[in-house]
């Protein structure tokens, strides 16, 4: 991929200044993505960095949160670039800071965000001496290689930084290229070139907008000679396409996570629409298209679809126009599906495949408008009019609601996961932001209808619990600028792995809705391997405490929150809570603990790990 022309256009040098500190470079560049908006920043500070973040500290526009580690911070960092379709930014320190942030930010490449890793490293004169550092393995051959040498396997693109000569140009390419490929990125900035000076001519461009240049792809020389080429290449690939198309009877189209990621959720609608298509949404394009469009066919796991007639419905199609696939083992059902065996187009990020042919620098951004205008001319019949889509979308909503008229008579009874998941898929509203951890969570919310205009945030690919708390930090310093409601469910286990991020959610006067669901341990685990096993056991803490406990102290000079526990145990408990409209008001931090008894999960969940425990095996 080429990069994009960010080439300066000074329009009044004179009433601009000549030069800036590499600091206040990068500090400008960040604060440009942000539209006038605050940019959170998320980090641990350590010796190395602390002079970087005198900057940000000082910046009108650029807003340092600090979190209780570094693993948290790239939790939080990716949570807000999923919610505010925007760069995230996180600031770690030389070897220490950034190996522990290095799993949250491995995610971040695995599920496609945009996250700028700015790592603080020792000066430039140090590297290049033979002296043993700390925070290095003190190893004069490897101390200062071999974390950008990590980093580089988990970030799609770097920028080490050696002088002030060409920093500016450097940090441009690395955070347009995050935006761009919507994957995190990797700057080390040394302490003796923070105050470095270099040309500030380049500034008085701004970068282009992420929502602009997202997904887009620059065909470079080695894919097409020249623009005529290049244009032929996009109106055979149409051709192609409409041409399956026209011969399909019962065309679908499937909307996966790279869609959401490369923005392209209202040009798949558009297709959608004008070709007069029933489409369907994975576990990670959950949300993509609003689940209340009458084109909606349901949620597609393969074997997991639940009800069977979603399955029915997506495998009796003729032409599949999978659109931003992530064709992993959660995502589709350990790929039990039979989609496969059909006609299939794939649109990506900055290619296509047309059955066996794969179409290098042909990118959905470009092919979507196209495909939606050549399609309106040959739509197909309403669809939603054939028996096997009304049957699937009887079976969705008689399924939720025979599950809740069931347990009308019996709120007395524990809280199980068939119930617990359709009566909160009544309390959710539209725009909420609704993050599930790996585990029951992420498996209870894929039979939830969701509300219109609601994000869904669940790790399903890279699936590291204790993902979930940090991440709704993230979200909610996004949606707090957008006005919207944040509720996270976790497990007791998953909590346990991040928990403390809860202090930061109080100090910074947050109010998301944290649900708690204790059911006494590790349950996919449980289900995949050890039932019984003492290894799926964690150590049991009082859930009504922690809000309390991560409290500041009476005295103290930080403001005290606002903020409330409860527990239920029974259904009639669960309902009574869901149905307080101050509860539902999200005016204050507030803990939910769900009691939930030890071994029930949701039914994909278990089919999901006896298929998980075979592929183990």
């Amino acid at each position: 991929m080429a990069s994009v022309d960010v080439t300066p256009q000074v329009d009044n040098p004179a009433t601009q200044p000549e030069t800036v500190t590499v600091a206040e470079y990068l500090v400008a560049r960040i604060d440009q993505l942000g539209g006038g908006q605050k940019q959170p920043i998320f980090g641990v500070p350590g010796d190395f960095n602390l002079a970087l973040l005198d900057y940000f500290e000082k910046h009108p526009r650029t807003d340092w949160l600090g979190c209780t580690n570094e693993l948290n911070s790239a939790y939080a960092a990716d949570a807000y670039a999923r919610t505010s379709k925007n760069m995230a930014t996180l600031i770690t320190t030389q070897g220490v800071g950034e190996l522990s942030a290095i799993n949250g930010v491995a995610g971040s490449m695995a599920e496609r965000l945009p996250v700028l890793h700015i790592v603080g490293v020792a000066s430039t004169a140090v590297m290049k001496s033979s002296k043993v550092l700390h925070h290095t393995l003190a190893s004069t051959s490897s101390s200062y290689t071999a974390f950008a040498s990590t980093a580089s396997q988990v970030t799609s693109a770097q920028a080490l930084l050696q002088s002030a000569e060409g920093a500016g140009q450097e940090i441009d390419r690395i955070i347009v290229h995050a935006i761009t490929a919507c994957k995190p990125v990797y700057l080390t900035l040394p302490t003796d070139l923070v105050k470095a000076k270099i040309p500030a001519a380049p500034l008085k461009k701004p970068l282009p907008n992420a929502h602009e240049i997202r997904g887009l792809v620059e065909a470079d020389s080695a894919v097409f000679s020249d623009e005529t080429e290049k244009q032929k290449a996009y109106e055979a690939v149409v051709d192609e396409i409409v041409k399956l198309f026209h011969e399909a009877k019962n065309p679908i189209v499937v909307v996966d996570a790279c869609a959401i990621r490369y923005g392209q959720e209202e040009a798949a609608r558009a297709l959608i629409e004008k070709g007069n298509i029933t489409f369907f949404d994975t576990p990670m394009g959950k949300g993509a298209i609003d689940e209340s469009h009458p084109h909606f066919g349901g949620t597609y796991i393969g074997a997991l679809s639940n009800p069977i007639e979603i399955k029915e419905l997506a495998e009796a199609s003729d032409l599949v126009i999978n659109v931003g696939a992530l064709s992993s083992d959660f995502n589709t059902g350990s790929w039990s599906g039979s989609l496969k065996d059909k006609k299939m187009v794939e649109l990506h990020s900055d290619h296509t495949v047309i059955g066996y042919a794969r179409y290098p620098g042909v990118p959905m951004r470009v092919i979507l408008p196209k495909l939606a205008q050549a399609l309106e001319k040959i739509a197909k019949a309403d669809p939603t009019k054939s028996d096997k889509f009304i049957a699937a979308r009887k079976a969705r909503e008689a399924k939720n609601t025979s599950i809740l008229e069931e347990c009308k008579t019996k709120l007395d009874a524990p809280i199980t996961h068939d119930w617990f998941w359709p009566r909160f898929g009544k309390f959710f509203d539209t725009g909420d932001v609704i993050l599930t951890e790996t585990g029951t969570s992420s498996f209870g919310i894929l039979d939830v209808t969701l509300p219109d205009k609601a994000t869904a945030i669940s790790q399903v690919l890279w699936g590291s619990i204790g993902y979930a708390l940090p991440a709704t930090l993230g979200a909610a310093i996004a949606a707090r600028d957008q006005g919207r409601r944040v509720v996270l469910f976790i497990g007791d286990g998953s909590l346990q792995l991040t928990l403390q991020e809860i202090a930061t959610i109080i100090k910074l006067g947050l109010k998301p809705i944290l649900v708690i669901l204790s059911n006494d341990g590790y349950e996919i685990e449980r289900k995949i391997h050890g039932e019984t096993a003492a290894y799926n056991d964690i150590a049991h803490i009082d859930h009504q405490l922690l809000l309390k406990t991560f409290s500041p102290p009476n005295g103290s000079k930080q403001k005290q929150a606002v903020h409330e526990s409860i527990q239920v145990k029974t259904k009639a408990e669960l309902d009574k809570v869901l149905n307080d409209k101050a509860f539902a008001s999200a005016d204050k931090l507030r803990l939910l603990e769900v009691v939930m008894p030890r071994g029930d999960c949701p039914h994909a969940l278990t089919l999901q790990a006896e298929m998980s425990a075979k592929i183990n095996a």
